[in-house]
C-alpha cells in the first residue's frame, strides 16, 4: 500500500512538474483583472498586485493576450498593447487619455461621423450597414431599425457588430492632479471647483471628490479611472 501511495504522489509531482504553463494559465484566466505594457514588460493586475505575466492570457471572447505584448480577438490580425493601455476580461481598452472602446469589431461615432473598425483599424463609413438585427445604420450616424424606428449614434457610442447592441463608456481620472474627463466622445479637463453631471447620473467635481449615481461618494486618486455608462448606455 506504501508503495502504491508513494508512487501515486511521485506521479502528481511529475505531472505539476511538466505542466506549469498549463496551472499557470488556469489561474491567469481566472485571477487576471486587467493587462498592460510598461517599459516594454507585459503586466497584469492580479488581486491588486502587478504580476508579469509569463505565459499567454486568455480573456473571454476569444481574446489572447501574449507576453510580447501583442493580442488577438477571435482569431483576427495580431495588434500592439500600447504603452500605458490597459486590456480589462471584458474586453475594453482604455488610453492614457482616458478613452474606452471596445477591442472586437464595432462601429462608432466621432465628430458627426460614423466610423467601421475592423482589428483596430478605423475607417469612415462609406455605406449603409446593416446590423444582425436588421437594422441598418448610415455614414451620418441616422439608424433606422427594422420595424421602422429613427435613432440616431452619438458621439462616443458604441455598436458591437456581434452584439448589435448601443453602448458607451465615460471615465474620469485625476492626471498630474488635475481631473480628466473622457464623456461623449471628448476630452474635457476640469477646472477646480467645477462640476460636471456624467451621463448615468454621477457628478464628478474639479477638486477630485464624485457623488456616484447611488449617492456614495468617493474620492479619485492619482492615476485611477472611474468608469460610468455614457449617453445611450443600454447594457
Amino acid at each position: 500500500m506504501k508503495t502504491k501511495l508513494t508512487k501515486h504522489f511521485l506521479t502528481m509531482a511529475l505531472s505539476a512538474a511538466l505542466l506549469p504553463g498549463a496551472m499557470a494559465a488556469e489561474k491567469t484566466a481566472k485571477d487576471v483583472q486587467s493587462v498592460f505594457v510598461q517599459k516594454g514588460l507585459v503586466l497584469t493586475i492580479v488581486d491588486g498586485k502587478q504580476v508579469e505575466a509569463t505565459n499567454e492570457i486568455t480573456f473571454p471572447k476569444d481574446i489572447i493576450i501574449y507576453t510580447n505584448g501583442t493580442f488577438k480577438v477571435a482569431g483576427g490580425k495580431e495588434r500592439s498593447l500600447g504603452e500605458a493601455q490597459v486590456l480589462t476580461p471584458d474586453g475594453m481598452l482604455t488610453s492614457p487619455d482616458g478613452s474606452t472602446v471596445p477591442v472586437e469589431d464595432h462601429l462608432t461615432s466621432q465628430g458627426g461621423r460614423v466610423f467601421l473598425v475592423k482589428d483596430g483599424d478605423s475607417l469612415p463609413l462609406s455605406g449603409t450597414f446593416t446590423l444582425k438585427n436588421g437594422t441598418r445604420v448610415y455614414p451620418d450616424g441616422k439608424m433606422v431599425t427594422s420595424r421602422n424606428v429613427f435613432k440616431r449614434l452619438l458621439d462616443g457610442q458604441v455598436i458591437r457588430l456581434n452584439e448589435a447592441m448601443v453602448e458607451a463608456t465615460d471615465t474620469a481620472q485625476l492626471d498630474s492632479g488635475k481631473v480628466v474627463l473622457y464623456k461623449d466622445g471628448g476630452r474635457i479637463e476640469l477646472r477646480p471647483g467645477q462640476v460636471m453631471a456624467m451621463s448615468d447620473g454621477s457628478r464628478v467635481n474639479g477638486n477630485g471628490t464624485v457623488m456616484m449615481k447611488n449617492g456614495t461618494t468617493v474620492r479619485l486618486k492619482e492615476g485611477e479611472l472611474l468608469k460610468f455608462a455614457g449617453a445611450g448606455d443600454n447594457r
